[in-house]
């Protein structure tokens, strides 16, 4: 309430309280508006005759810092010219003193609903933001939370971004939301693969060759960066570039300009570029393979991915995600994972990350056809790796990208059948025969487990 009248003032407090709302009075405009910076009001009452400034004055700078906050003007002026003057500002209403109550108790309640309406509405957007501004990433969890809010940070500038993780965990997903949700939106997204091409290709990829500027130049090429002119460049396992190319490289980025090779022709280029990958580039630069000024130019802001082993809150999110992308390729019917699979995908440690889940989705759908996917549908390895059991090193036949050769010899091979049966008698063991501690610590359902009990002739004493 903005009334310097005392009367007026306990008048307005008293009908206020009397219907539920909690009146907070000021008696000048700029009192009120201090006040902003730390209450959140659901309505505001305001007097047009102030001591310290006019009501038309205060009602704008209310709908300058608080659009959506409702305003409820008192005159107690009759003039029908002040009031047309007023209700261009747009007030929520308008009462010209003495005003009857009961109407005045029914407009404050109806602002304060559309307040608490809009509010509701702000909320819902900032979540269907949230949930589809990136929406090939997928994740709630609170580090993919940190990733989303770094994201934000440098979407609407071109400072360059590092983006480190290990393989597969999505580094290209988070360049593409960077630049498809920033001012470059418009422009190429134009991405190379640093470590997937030889040292010799590298120079011509990123800056382009003349007609005859080597054996095999039968055309002109326009690089990497020519192509991304007035986009984004990402720039995947950078620090697999040669000595040759990170020299060059750093002169393109201090300069904006660069020749193409047997070209004499100075091109201008505007670009922004994200860097990424899976090495330790501060050890490359310690060790001398890496270029200390080109780093610094590269890592102006870096940006870390969880793996997914970190983040497993994510997997069952992650899973509906794949499964949805993968369902109509390959074909086949509707698709539940049981909440037994879904427990065993969680306990796996992912060295491969998403990618590794995805070869998993891909390998289950197609051996199954789709339908109820229960604990035991999935690769045997991982739940192997549910129930505790410890595997070889790059046996688990996920195909991701975390899998390893076998170093030796193994001399002890027995069948997974053997490994999954000691599992289960050691956890019934563990839990004294209680079948349903047993399935939980097991990270598979109760049914599973039962089956598993008949198949190797097991048998639970307790339910």
């Amino acid at each position: 309430m903005i009334e310097d009248d005392p009367a007026a003032s306990l008048l307005l407090a008293s009908l206020l309280r009397q219907n539920g709302f909690r009146p907070v009075p000021f008696t000048t405009g700029q009192a009120a508006l201090g006040a902003l910076e730390t209450d959140e009001p659901a309505a505001v009452c305001l007097d047009l005759m102030l001591p310290d400034a006019s009501g038309e004055a205060v009602l704008l700078e209310l709908r300058a810092r608080e659009p959506d906050l409702p305003v409820i003007v008192l005159s107690g002026q009759g003039s029908v010219t002040r009031a047309v003057d007023i209700m261009k500002l747009r007030p929520f209403d308008y009462f010209v003193k003495p005003f009857d109550h009961d109407r005045f108790v029914r407009s404050v309640q109806a602002a304060v609903r559309e307040f608490d309406l809009r509010g509701q509405l702000h909320r819902l957007e900032r979540e269907v933001r949230g949930a589809f501004r990136f929406d090939e990433i997928v994740g709630r969890s609170a580090k993919m939370q940190r990733v989303y809010e770094q994201i934000e940070k440098v979407l609407e500038n071109r400072v360059s971004v590092f983006i480190h993780g290990q393989s597969g965990t999505g580094k290209e997903l988070v360049a593409k939301a960077i630049h498809c949700n920033g001012p470059r939106r418009t422009g190429p997204f134009v991405t190379l693969n640093c470590g997937a091409i030889t040292e010799t290709l590298q120079e011509t990829e990123l800056f382009g060759h003349e007609k005859g500027a080597f054996t095999g130049a039968v055309a002109l090429s326009r690089g990497k960066f020519e192509q991304a002119h007035q986009g984004t460049l990402f720039l995947d396992e950078i620090g697999e570039l040669s000595a040759a190319v990170q020299t060059r490289l750093l002169r393109v980025l201090q300069e904006g300009t660069l020749q193409r090779l047997g070209g004499a022709e100075t091109i201008t280029v505007d670009v922004r570029i994200i860097s990424a990958t899976h090495r330790d580039l501060e050890s490359l630069v310690a060790s001398g393979r890496f270029r200390e000024d080109l780093y610094y130019r590269l890592v102006v802001f870096p940006l870390e991915i969880p793996p997914l082993r970190e983040r497993a809150e994510d997997i069952p999110l992650l899973v509906q995600h794949l499964v949805r992308k993968q369902i109509a390729t390959l074909g086949v019917k509707p698709v539940t994972f049981e909440q037994d699979a879904i427990d065993v995908l969680c306990r796996y440690d992912w060295p491969g990350n998403v990618r590794e889940l995805d070869n998993v989705i891909v390998r289950t759908l197609v051996s199954t056809g789709g339908g109820r996917i229960t604990a035991e549908q999935l690769p045997q390895q991982l739940l192997l790796h549910a129930m505790g059991v410890t595997t070889v090193p790059g046996q688990a036949g996920t195909g991701g990208d975390g899998a390893g050769a076998v170093d030796g010899v193994v001399d002890d091979i027995v069948p997974l059948t053997d490994d999954e049966r000691q599992a289960i008698e050691r956890a019934l063991k563990a839990v004294g025969g209680n079948m349903t501690l047993a399935a939980r610590r097991l990270g598979v359902g109760r049914a599973t487990l039962y089956r598993k009990l008949t198949e190797y002739g097991l048998g639970g004493t307790r339910a």
